[in-house]
């Protein structure tokens, strides 16, 4: 690669991160452990909707720097490496796997979203939840209100 493309590109490591600012330095160890300036982390969106997801420290990274130096840059993304390989290999598959062992997956081949979590999840509807097909549980169900089925009855129905 010439010499421009080296300046321009750089493959290295998240050193440290600045949550609040949505910023990391990156150290180039193909450069004497070099330390970035911080450096803005791209993300899809950031106007009307608004995306955030920080790599780690110690996350390998491509970055892309102006051509005046290292001072002005971003972070493309992150990259697999021999060592941090992907959790899935199908095509069919989009996965987040977060780092306490929690999941959410969806599967365009069988049409399945899966979210595993040993937490709890919230979901919070102000106009309400609408659930189509059959649903199984596994466990105790507690309302704060009324119970009505299709047919009018309630969990205050008495046969």
């Amino acid at each position: 690669m010439d010499n421009t493309l080296q300046n321009l590109i750089r493959l290295g490591r998240v050193s440290s991160v600045n949550a609040a600012e949505a910023t990391v330095r990156v150290v180039f160890e193909d450069r004497d452990n070099m330390v970035s300036h911080d450096l803005p982390v791209i993300v899809a969106n950031t106007l009307k909707n608004k995306d955030y997801c920080m790599p780690d420290i110690g996350e390998s990274v491509i970055c892309i720097f102006l051509p005046n130096g290292i001072s002005r840059g971003f972070v493309l993304g992150a990259v697999y490496s021999e060592v941090d390989r992907p959790a899935v290999s199908s095509p069919e598959k989009r996965q987040i796997r977060f780092a306490d062992g929690a999941v959410v997956e969806y599967d365009r081949q069988t049409r399945t979203m899966t979210v595993n979590t040993s937490g709890k999840i919230n979901i919070t509807a102000a106009q309400g939840i609408s659930i189509a097909g059959n649903v199984s549980v596994s466990g105790n169900i507690h309302a704060g209100g009324s119970i009505i089925d299709s047919g009018g009855n309630t969990n205050h129905h008495s046969h």
